[in-house]
């Protein structure tokens, strides 16, 4: 085999791009947020709407000084998924005291 039939893609392509100097296009934050939020959809999507709904309004609360955009989004999956969530049970024999 010749020399020349032997190089890589990379020895032709020359030493590259540097990719450290980049900025990256979403921090390590908002991704981790992203995979929260994809992982609360499918815990819904699996029957369990309530428990998603809970840990949705807890990342709100954790977000809400630090984070506005991150709590904004946990906020709006929070009432996409409370409309699927079915009535609303009454606990011991409590009715409103609205007519």
């Amino acid at each position: 085999m010749r020399e020349a039939d032997r190089r890589t893609a990379r020895d032709i392509a020359g030493a590259g791009f540097d990719y450290s100097q980049l900025t990256p296009v979403t921090t390590p934050h908002e991704q981790v947020i992203e995979l929260l939020l994809e992982a609360l959809q499918r815990l819904a999507d699996a029957s369990e709407v309530d428990t998603a709904c809970r840990i949705a309004g807890r990342a709100c609360a954790v977000l809400r000084r630090s984070d506005a955009k991150g709590e904004r989004r946990f906020n709006a999956l929070l009432h996409r998924l409370t409309r699927k969530l079915g009535p609303v049970e009454q606990v011991n024999n409590c009715k409103p005291s609205w007519p």
